[in-house]
């Protein structure tokens, strides 16, 4: 009787597990590529045996990845979901006359993959810098989410993800599962796609950066939908980002805006902890945002930008503007002070110069940059709206009036060969307003080079953000240079720069027959 119920038992496990002992530990899965591409299996490369891939059936979802130079990795997530064929034997004698599936034949064995799947079909190249191109910094890659917009979709396991994909509604994410993003992360990486392909200078210079030849861009994530997918053991995530890019020039304005959609590659994860769930879900960010920046440097717009050089063709068909004066110019250290003045804006103040006895001031371009509350301060502590008459934003100066007559105009240097470690003093506002026409005492520390042909003068004389677009003096209280300490790489200490006297003329097309 003993030996009979034995036989019994063991009939109803071998045939109610038929998948789960008989079936190959491995399955044979065709992956479709093309053949440039490298195909990767949970981050190790594999080789095709006989036209397929062999996927350990374990449980856990697998990650394929396709890899091929010079262009975006797509990854997909692999899960184990459809009854092997052998399953309908555990049906017999017993599943058939129950009408109830043997519950034994459930281990890793007795599920499939899918046999096929495609990948890298349509991989998306980087973009790569050509000559003309301008050169691109990520500032910030930001957040500006509400509620609606922070969704989330939850597939229970990948049977209903592939039913479902494409008809599952999604909920608002809670409070818990709201999206964060660590500027510095993503930015950091989409500069170093960049460096990589050229759009960063990788040289070590002060002074490599100029209007003609950078831009910024700013992103904004708009919309997020993060997908989860759970498998027998772990899951895995891809996540939908709507983003706007905003273009700007050198001097932070906008020139341009786009907006885009990303879906992102499938990260599998494996081990069911938050801290594992959360890079993955991170990686799946990443991989969305470089698909998204792809898109955005493809657009039309932006490829004509990067190679936007009409500035250039408007300034140099400037025609000279004469200026009045009085045949006096200041002539003493003292008289500086007075022909100095201050240049408040909406987020702070900067210098500034007179050149003219009927109001002609000079300043820097990013001082004025933004007209909003722009006021000039003289020395007297009267204040006038100024007339901007002519910028250049590619030397970073600016020709303003106030209306004003008898002012004391700077006598201005026309020389090219400055004189290294000639004592030099610098006039201006250089931290609040109520140190205005401050002035402090250095040497020439040297002529330096800019990447775009230009010529900077150093100087070691105290200068602080304040002091843009104020005088760069001789003893005579001669105009030597122009203060540019913003914009120029004034971050390490006693290292500060002003451009040329002798650039107004050529630049600005200031007339330089009074002077």
């Amino acid at each position: 009787m003993s030996r009979s119920i034995a036989i019994l038992l063991l009939s109803i496990l071998l045939f109610s597990s038929c998948a789960s002992i008989l079936n190959s530990q491995y399955q044979k899965v065709s992956i479709r590529t093309k053949k440039e591409n490298t195909i990767y299996i949970d981050g190790e490369e594999v080789k095709r045996e006989g036209g397929y891939y062999l996927i350990k059936r374990d449980y856990y979802g697998k990650q394929i990845t396709a890899k091929r130079e010079g262009f975006k990795d797509e990854n997909l997530s692999l899960g184990q979901y459809k009854r092997h064929w052998l399953y309908i034997i555990s049906w017999v004698p017993f599943g058939v006359l129950s009408f109830i599936p043997p519950a034994l034949d459930r281990g890793p064995k007795a599920f499939n993959y899918d046999k096929t799947l495609s990948i890298g079909r349509k991989m998306k190249a980087f973009p790569v810098k050509e000559k003309e191109d301008k050169e691109v910094f990520f500032r910030k890659i930001g957040v500006d989410l509400d509620s609606e917009n922070n969704r989330y979709r939850y597939f229970y396991n990948y049977k209903d993800f592939k039913r479902n994909e494409k008809t599952k509604s999604s909920n608002s994410n809670s409070d818990n599962d709201k999206v964060s993003i660590e500027n510095t992360i993503f930015s950091e990486s989409i500069n170093e796609i960049l460096k990589e392909n050229g759009y960063i200078d990788t040289t070590r210079k002060v002074l490599k950066n100029s209007y003609l030849n950078n831009v910024i861009v700013d992103a904004d994530i708009k919309e997020y939908t993060l997908h989860h997918i759970k498998l027998f053991y772990g899951g895995f995530y891809y996540v939908d980002l709507t983003l706007d890019y905003t273009i700007l020039d050198y001097y932070g304005d906008s020139v341009f805006t786009q907006s885009t959609e990303a879906t992102s590659g499938q990260f599998v994860y494996t081990v069911d902890r938050s801290k594992d769930r959360r890079e993955k879900i991170d990686d799946a960010i990443k991989d969305a945002l470089e698909l998204s920046m792809i898109e955005f440097f493809e657009n039309d717009v932006v490829d004509s930008l990067m190679k936007d050089r009409s500035d250039l063709e408007r300034e140099n068909s400037f025609q000279t503007i004469p200026l009045a004066h009085n045949n006096r110019y200041v002539s003493s250290l003292g008289e500086a002070i007075s022909s100095s003045v201050t240049i408040k804006t909406k987020d702070g103040h900067g210098s500034g110069f007179v050149v003219s006895s009927d109001g002609h001031l000079v300043t820097n371009y990013h001082v004025i940059s933004d007209t909003t509350d722009l006021m000039v301060v003289l020395n007297d502590e009267r204040e006038f709206k100024p007339e901007i008459i002519r910028v250049s934003k590619i030397n970073d100066l600016a020709l303003i009036k106030i209306d004003v007559d008898s002012l004391i105009p700077f006598q201005i240097s026309k020389a090219t060969n400055i004189e290294i470690a000639k004592d030099i003093y610098a006039v201006g506002t250089p931290s609040g307003e109520d140190l205005s026409q401050s002035i402090t005492k250095g040497i020439i520390s040297g002529i330096r080079k800019t990447d775009s042909g230009g010529k900077l003068i150093q100087t070691d004389a105290s200068i602080n953000g304040g002091n843009s677009g104020g005088v760069l003096i001789d003893k005579n209280a001669e105009v030597i240079g122009i203060v540019s300490s913003k914009l120029r790489g004034f971050s390490i200490e006693g290292v500060a720069f002003g451009i040329p006297s002798y650039v107004l003329f050529d630049k600005l097309k200031i007339d330089n027959s009074i002077f």
